[in-house]
């Protein structure tokens, strides 16, 4: 379980939203049981919405206000690969593939210099997230970027990563609703 990794409260929250979805993290929740409405309040401008498209690129379909705020713009409807440096965005992409191919929730730390920013750290928390047909196709997840007074003094690998966990992979039992 990612419990003991993840620091922010906005993440802690969605995180145990979603596994009350996942039922402990025995099924793949579906995307209907994961609205944006149901969410915990302060989850809210943190959150977004990726989905893997048929070829494999994940295009953000929904960012909350702090989240795109964080980042110096708008990603909605943009692909993530266009939006990451080369270098820093293998071992994103990479993290994000494996949310979807556990399917397993992953927790990260990273740095980052957002358009418009000065470097600074952020979490983020990818959960995977059922199409109808019960396929893991979303990414639905969270960013909190820390203050730099807040910054964790931890060494980043050269791709900006800090640290990473993933949980184990989870069924794709679909059986049951969430709630």
């Amino acid at each position: 379980m990612l419990t003991g990794f993840i620091r922010e409260e906005p993440l802690q929250a969605l995180y145990a939203h979603w596994r009350a979805c996942a039922k402990g993290g025995r099924r793949l929740p579906m995307r209907d049981e994961m609205d944006m409405l149901d969410l915990p309040v302060p989850v809210l401008p943190h959150a977004f919405i990726y989905e893997r498209e048929d070829d494999g690129r994940f295009r953000c379909r929904l960012a909350g206000t702090r989240f795109t705020d964080d980042l110096g713009y708008e990603p909605t409807g943009l692909h993530l690969d266009a939006m990451l440096d080369p270098l820093l965005g293998r071992s994103r992409i990479a993290l994000y593939d494996s949310c979807l191919s556990g399917p397993r929730a992953c927790y990260y730390r990273a740095r980052m210099t957002p358009i418009g920013h000065e470097h600074r750290e952020s979490g983020r928390l990818l959960l995977p997230v059922a199409d109808a047909d019960g396929a893991a196709r979303f990414v639905f997840g969270g960013m909190v970027v820390a203050r730099l007074a807040d910054a964790d003094p931890e060494h980043a690998a050269p791709d900006g990563m800090i640290s990473s966990h993933c949980d184990d992979p989870i069924g794709h039992r679909t059986d049951r609703a969430c709630g």
